[in-house]
């Protein structure tokens, strides 16, 4: 963006604002490295969740089979009862999904592309009103 730095007429304008730019500046550094370690931590979480889940699937997939096999009986039941226990876990890790899967990590990727953004915007802003500053205390 092109800044009205030509607006500027005094020196103190632009210290005061380079001290706000660096305040801000260092706002969403601390941002940036906060959802840079989330990016990370969003990152593995995903794939390990997809692991789980296809884990599970397989799990169920031969305790169904089992299940098939086996005459009624306590170990049938047994077999019905762990079944039930991976379903449960299967709904809870398509849930945990939705918070910290793939989808979740696109979305926080995309809020630390944001804020690298503004870094870049902010940086300009610091350059121009320096330059402007370096011109008037000539």
């Amino acid at each position: 963006m092109i800044y009205s730095v030509e607006n500027l007429t005094q020196t103190l304008d632009c210290d005061v604002l380079l001290a706000l730019a660096q305040q801000e500046k260092g706002n969403l550094d601390f941002q940036r490295l906060s959802e840079s370690r989330q990016t990370n931590r969003y990152g593995i979480t995903s794939v390990e969740l997809e692991l789980s889940i296809q884990e599970t699937i397989a799990d169920i997939a031969a305790e169904e089979s089992a299940i098939a096999s086996l005459p009624d009986g306590n170990r049938k039941d047994e077999r019905i009862f762990n079944k039930k226990q991976l379903e449960f876990k299967l709904v809870s890790l398509q849930h945990r999904k939705k918070s910290y899967g793939v989808i979740a990590l696109l979305e926080q990727e995309m809020e630390l592309g944001r804020v690298l953004k503004e870094i870049e915007e902010v940086d300009a802003f610091i350059a121009a009103v320096s330059a402007r500053r370096e011109e008037l205390a000539a």
